[in-house]
């Protein structure tokens, strides 16, 4: 079986299950889709800091 494809609508989908805004879930999928890592940020209403890789 393969992996499904993860690219920039997989990340911005995401990051917003994890209760962050448009924009910060935008910037977070761009940056995810560039160099495959989103960095840390601050997600589920402010209770944790979270990190997307591939």
């Amino acid at each position: 079986m393969s992996e499904p494809k993860r690219g920039w609508r997989w990340a911005y989908r995401k990051a917003r299950s994890y209760h962050t805004s448009k924009v910060q879930a935008f910037y977070r999928a761009t940056r995810y889709w560039v160099t495959g890592d989103t960095g840390s940020f601050i997600s589920h209403g402010g209770f944790r800091k979270t990190r997307i890789r591939r």
